[in-house]
């Protein structure tokens, strides 16, 4: 793998004061044998003015006519990237210098995983960065880590690093998703091939307003259409009614049980 191309897909939207940062830390990769594929999903404000500031013949940048959402950014993306290794980025994240050489190399020594990803830090407004997972994390962190991922997400998507084929095979992001897109996916994903993990912290996530962590009411829709979803595989597991009960005591933490309580019927009944 140690000299394979690498194809970045950063989707965008409206976020001109950000993605500087987020393309900058791309491009200052000391891997730097990639391309970075900006997907502009319908912006209507300056950042194509901002991302041909850069010149960089490794970028490309493609606008998409209309506003889709996040997974249909990153499938358009994965559509026209030339690498068979893609990795994602958020507009509003930053990679640390040496994200995608420590995943090589990790790579390198472990072949047999189709994904590698990286512990990240969480840095809310105002508040301490939490790093992902965390110290606690109970379970399998790579290799077979279907049932683990069933029950909590240790993977986001700005560390993820895949072959283009499985990501294709498995269907890439699911669009009728709000919210939580990418542990779907790695759920998906980890269904059929293993990943591995380098647990040091090589991205840092940041929340910002109305950025895709910031919406309560679309990650409880994401999370029961994905608890329908893997309702056999979570029966089969033993786990089922664990997972229940974690969303409905954060539901009631949120003041929000009933209307939870109910979302998550009409889903088990009707499927998703």
């Amino acid at each position: 793998y140690l000299n394979e191309k690498i194809s970045v897909i950063i989707p965008t939207y409206n976020r001109a004061n950000l993605i500087e940062r987020s393309v900058q830390s791309v491009l200052e990769q000391i891997y730097d044998n990639l391309e970075v594929i900006v997907v502009d999903d319908g912006s209507v404000d300056n950042t194509m003015e901002v991302v041909s500031a850069f010149r960089d013949n490794r970028i490309v940048y493609h606008k998409l006519p209309i506003n889709q959402g996040v997974s249909n950014a990153r499938n358009v993306g994965v559509s026209v990237a030339t690498a068979s290794l893609i990795a994602f980025q958020d507009s509003d994240d930053r990679w640390r210098k040496d994200k995608l050489q420590k995943q090589m190399e990790y790579w390198q020594q472990h072949p047999e995983f189709q994904m590698i990803y990286t512990a990240y830090l969480y840095h809310a407004e105002g508040g301490e960065a939490l790093k992902v997972p965390s110290t606690n994390v109970k379970g399998n962190l790579e290799g077979n880590i279907f049932a683990d991922l069933l029950l909590r997400n240790t993977v986001g998507a700005p560390t993820m690093l895949m072959k283009k084929e499985c990501f294709l095979k498995r269907g890439g992001f699911d669009t009728s998703l709000k919210s939580l897109e990418d542990w779907e996916f790695a759920v998906r994903f980890a269904k059929d091939y293993g990943i591995g993990f380098v647990e040091e912290p090589l991205v840092d996530a940041y929340l910002s307003h109305g950025g895709v962590s910031s919406a309560t009411g679309a990650y409880y829709e994401s999370r029961c259409k994905m608890i329908a979803k893997y309702k056999a595989e979570m029966l089969d597991k033993g786990i089922f009614e664990q997972v229940v009960a974690d969303i409905l005591s954060r539901a009631q933490n949120s003041g929000i049980l009933e209307m939870v309580e109910k979302m998550l019927m009409i889903f088990l009944i009707n499927g998703y």
